[in-house]
């Protein structure tokens, strides 16, 4: 397991464009606000520079495709994957705000999310997103600390659901990431997915951060598990 994060500029350096495919290019020219399409730029190359040093290619080579989503079947929104060079390896790209993420593992499947810790009202904790658990989880933590564990328990469930295939088309609701344990082993089966149970790590971040991985519970759960973003 290899994981590289980071902090994207502002403004992209034209070097950075000249990475891109002609794809995110077009993405990028159609961002209506300038600083987030040059955060999506630069989240993009880097992960492309990250995964072309894993592959001993030049980063503008690689090409990128998607799965069939495991819950619709669209293929616009489903697990993505390198098509071009052909390889074992997987990998998984978060991004919020300037910050990013991205995880790879060779013939492995992965979920990576990050998310910035922000105010939100938690009065009451939706059932369609919260297991009973988790609700009684984080009705038991201080008030003040209650955005930054559901954000935890987000990127927990983002992180699962991204690795299954399904995203957030999944029932999250019953999808209980044990926001008590350290490393717990998540129950979660998606059509056409082989795996039904993860084993889901914190990754360490910067403060205002949280960032999480998931991995089928049959791999090997050794990882370097840093986010220094």
């Amino acid at each position: 397991m290899l994981i590289r994060s980071g902090c994207s500029d502002d403004r992209p350096e034209p070097e950075v464009l000249k990475t891109l495919s002609a794809g995110e290019r077009e993405r990028f020219q159609s961002f209506p606000d300038p600083l987030r399409a040059a955060h999506f730029a630069g989240a993009h190359a880097e992960a492309r520079r990250f995964l072309a040093g894993i592959l001993g290619c030049h980063p503008a080579r690689l090409r990128f495709g998607r799965h069939p989503c495991a819950g619709c079947g669209g293929a616009g929104h489903g697990r993505p994957y390198l098509s071009r060079p052909r390889t074992r390896w997987e990998f998984s790209l978060s991004r919020s705000g300037p910050y990013w993420v991205c995880a790879a593992a060779e013939g492995i499947r992965v979920g990576v999310d990050l998310e910035r810790v922000r105010p939100m009202d938690l009065s009451r904790l939706p059932s369609a997103i919260l297991s009973g658990g988790e609700r009684r989880h984080l009705y038991g933590v201080p008030g003040e600390s209650r955005a930054a564990e559901f954000i935890r328990c987000w990127t927990r469930k983002e992180a699962v659901v991204k690795a299954s295939g399904i995203g957030i088309e999944a029932a999250l609701g019953d999808i209980d990431v044990g926001p008590a344990q350290t490393r717990p082993r998540v129950t979660h089966k998606a059509p056409g997915c082989e795996f039904d149970t993860w084993w889901v790590s914190d990754l360490n971040t910067r403060s205002g951060l949280c960032s999480a991985l998931a991995v089928p519970s049959s791999a090997d759960r050794s990882s370097q598990e840093d986010c220094p973003c």
